[in-house]
């Protein structure tokens, strides 16, 4: 069941017993080696639940973490009018009497086996179990009308089926794999969000432009200039990190590397809690400190889109462990567009405390209180911040990658 030893066996008989066959004949399964449970599943679940089930075609399997195989397994998928929000870690096609059956994530193998005898199975059905981890509890259908069907685990085939059959409405609409990723996105953005550097220039901008008596309009226009360049430079950062991870035939391994830097990150900031002349520090460079200050102090448009550049730029060494940590996990466990999906939703989570500063401190007397408090905590932030970011990696290492 070794991961590495899976990899071996990809392209071995079943790829190339299959070779020059019709992919109608020819039942594909696309799995992700990120996902360490899902190669013991097809090997010792799917394919013997298949064979006994009567499917005789030859096999391929697919590594979808592969560029190539990621682009056929969407271009199956599109084939056959399978909607993207209908998605997960394992897919199979089987023939089906000239149809499409479906089989995504760990479907029970007497399910499969029931769904395969059933005599009277409409010509196209997806069947999905979405739980990787523990006993299922539930299962879906969808055969291509309505919305999917949820059913209790222990429901029959034969009585769920007629459900699924009649269901009317919209198309499925969702987000993949939404219980796993849409949590650990939401927690790990709002974490990142707790960020000492972008809270202090904004602060240090806000109580500047009152200084010098700005309009309320004024203050409120550039103080979301710079959020919005923040957001732009951050989310460049995180298209940029996800392309070039992809490019690894291991994410699952990437991924792990990812939670090391994390958890190595946050002890980093323990250890300068704890020792303050400790000399690796994740701050902002002086330079580059001195410098946002100096267009900060022009308080223009232009000067303005510089600071928000200098400091999106300069955020990522303070808390850019928590994003390689994220963005991995996106990268071993979702396709190319849904990751772009949660990243923007992680940097508008990202972004969120500050546009909830520059509406707080909307005038003189809070903006001074918010700057001084940044002030009197910012060290105790950065020790709950690198408790936090050595309990995140930790916990995504126990329970999200292994």
């Amino acid at each position: 069941m070794a991961l590495l030893a899976a990899l071996g066996l990809l392209f071995t008989p079943w790829s190339d017993a299959s070779a020059g066959s019709d992919e109608a004949e020819v039942v594909h399964i696309f799995f992700s080696a990120g996902c360490v449970d899902c190669w013991p599943y097809v090997e010792d679940v799917m394919l013997p639940a298949l064979q006994t089930g009567g499917v005789e075609a030859p096999f391929e399997i697919h590594d979808y973490t592969v560029p190539e195989e990621r682009k056929r397994l969407r271009e199956m998928a599109d084939g056959i009018e399978l909607p993207r929000s209908i998605a997960d870690s394992l897919y199979a096609f089987v023939p089906s009497d000239g149809g499409d059956l479906v089989i995504l994530g760990h479907v029970p193998p007497d399910l499969i086996q029931a769904v395969l005898e059933y005599p009277d199975r409409p010509a196209r059905l997806v069947v999905w179990q979405p739980e990787m981890h523990g006993e299922p509890t539930e299962y879906r259908l969808w055969a291509w009308t309505g919305d999917v069907m949820t059913f209790d685990i222990t429901t029959p085939f034969e009585e769920a089926l007629p459900a699924a059959m009649a269901s009317s409405g919209p198309l499925p609409v969702g987000l993949a794999n939404l219980g796993e990723l849409l949590p650990a996105v939401i927690v790990t953005g709002l974490l990142d969000s707790v960020n000492p550097c972008a809270f202090a220039v904004i602060l240090l901008l806000l109580a500047f432009l009152f200084t010098i008596r700005k309009s309320r309009r004024h203050i409120l226009k550039l103080g979301f200039v710079y959020i919005g360049m923040i957001f732009i430079v951050y989310f460049a950062i995180g298209l940029g990190i996800l392309q070039a991870v992809r490019f690894s035939n291991d994410p699952h391994f990437v991924a792990r590397a990812g939670s090391w830097i994390l958890i190595s990150l946050g002890v980093i900031n323990l250890i300068e809690y704890f020792f303050p002349e400790f000399p690796i520090k994740l701050h902002m460079p002086m330079i580059a400190g001195q410098k946002t200050n100096e267009l900060l102090k022009q308080a223009t448009l232009p000067a303005t889109i510089g600071a928000g550049l200098l400091v999106g730029l300069c955020t990522f060494p303070c808390s850019g462990g928590v994003y390689v940590s994220i963005i991995t996990l996106l990268n071993a466990r979702t396709t190319l567009a849904w990751g772009v999906s949660y990243l923007a939703l992680y940097n508008v989570l990202f972004v969120l405390p500050l546009v909830v500063i520059l509406l707080a401190a909307g005038n003189r007397l809070v903006a001074k209180r918010w700057a001084r408090w940044e002030r009197e905590n910012a060290r105790r932030i950065r020790l709950w911040y690198g408790l936090a970011m050595v309990a995140l990696g930790a916990g995504m290492l126990v329970w999200v990658i292994a």
